[in-house]
């Protein structure tokens, strides 16, 4: 469930306070905790809160915990879908040589991502990249995490629900956190603008200062991914099929500043993409 720094950051962000009381006196005492989770006391826990701390209060204590059911149902959720895959593997269906070749994007991800208020171009875009993203890893023949590289690369933009600016990446991570999705595709969603930016970029572009490097496969895979659909989405490039994106990746984004954007944003997406079709020509 989330912790407790999470749920007062989610109510700064509702109402501009911490209510830091309300979440501690939900989950600050170990002995109290589970007590003061239970749903079926929602009325004399609710009374005792508005009385003592007023009405927005009490709808932070019902938001508290409408946040940890959530989170908890989806980490059963994901426990049962990594339980299905494992007695699979056990039977050679989704396993081959010891490696993930298989994945399927889920109806309910694509839901909560409609739920969350994503429109639907961009799911549409968000469902393109996913399956990019899933051919290029399994083409690879690279034993990794197939299904961070298809949740990641189909929640990167979760963030366009609220805005379209190069914020989305922060705002999609946090929004991400609340709805309990695992911190490795939230860190996708954070890092994805301009392809993994430096600390010094980030303080330029106005974002919390950090580093946003990619290290894992299935990071670059996703931000890969991302810019070649777009290329061949687009129509600004005339591409005549898929693998011609890849053909041409380099030349096209030296070409055009839109996918390029500028020096360092450009080396890094060139390197991504070197990387990757080195491991796709040493298979």
């Amino acid at each position: 469930m989330p912790h407790i720094d999470k749920h007062i950051q989610s109510s700064m962000e509702r109402t501009g306070k911490e209510y830091r009381e309300i979440h501690e006196w939900i989950d600050g005492d170990p002995e109290k905790k589970v007590e003061r989770h239970d749903i079926t006391k929602i009325y004399g826990h609710g009374k005792f809160i508005e009385d003592n701390y007023g009405k927005e209060a009490l709808q932070e204590y019902i938001q508290h915990l409408h946040d940890d059911i959530w989170a908890k149902f989806t980490h059963i959720g994901h426990d049962f879908e990594k339980m299905i895959l494992e007695v699979l593997a056990y039977f050679g269906i989704k396993k081959q040589d010891g490696k993930n070749v298989s994945y399927r994007i889920q109806d309910s991800d694509i839901d909560l991502l409609r739920k969350a208020g994503v429109s639907e171009d961009d799911i549409s875009h968000s469902v393109k990249v996913a399956e990019k993203a899933l051919e290029i890893a399994q083409r690879t023949g690279v034993s990794m995490d197939i299904e961070l590289v298809g949740k990641g690369a189909l929640f990167h933009d979760l963030g366009k629900a609220k805005t379209h600016a190069l914020e989305h990446g922060k705002l999609g991570a946090e929004l991400g956190r609340r709805l309990g999705l695992p911190d490795a595709i939230t860190d996708i969603m954070e890092k994805h603008i301009r392809g993994g930016l430096t600390g010094e970029e980030a303080m330029e572009l106005g974002l919390p200062v950090k580093d946003y490097t990619l290290r894992r496969i299935e990071e670059k895979i996703v931000i890969y991914a991302d810019r070649l659909v777009d290329i061949i989405t687009d129509g600004i490039v005339l591409i005549k099929a898929e693998s011609e994106a890849e053909a041409r990746f380099e030349e096209i984004l030296r070409e055009y500043p839109k996918y390029g954007k500028n020096e360092r944003t450009l080396q890094r997406y060139l390197g991504y993409h070197r990387e990757i079709q080195g491991l796709l020509k040493g298979k």
